[in-house]
């Protein structure tokens, strides 16, 4: 099975999952990135699959926006396919934030932080920070 990515947001068409013919409904972003699959061309349009769901787009706006996935050789032994893995000593240490609403916890990673928020609902979230370095055995 073919799968391509996204190279930048496009704007798609849903399908009847039964007919695979249009909705009706207003176009859909299908955003920078996304892995699509089952791609066929019929006429000026290609029909395709995202997250399970069948869409439909201008050949010539698909085709500028798509990259083929390339998949690993089987052969190829995994630990050559795989980036090097972090240590198992390795820990992620998580220190409080003061915050006059919620319990907000923050711990250094690759490339930036994470950012737990705990409450009625707990939210986690990556905040980049490229300046920051993180050597995998560094206490916050």
């Amino acid at each position: 099975m073919d799968r391509f990515q996204l190279t930048k947001t496009i704007e798609a068409g849903k399908l009847n999952k039964r007919t695979r013919i249009p909705t009706g409904e207003p176009m859909v972003t299908i955003p920078f990135g996304a892995i699509i699959e089952n791609l066929v061309e019929d006429r000026d349009v290609v029909k395709f699959a995202y997250h399970g769901e069948p869409y439909q787009c201008e050949r010539e706006v698909l085709k500028a926006a798509t990259a083929p996935i390339q998949a690993a050789k089987k052969e190829e032994p995994v630990a050559e396919v795989l980036p090097q893995a972090v240590p198992p000593q390795a820990m992620l240490y998580w220190k409080s934030v003061n915050s006059n609403h919620r319990e907000v916890l923050r711990a250094k990673v690759p490339g930036g932080w994470l950012v737990l928020a705990s409450g009625g609902s707990d939210a986690l979230a990556f905040y980049p920070d490229p300046e920051h370095l993180w050597d995998g055995a560094s206490l916050p």
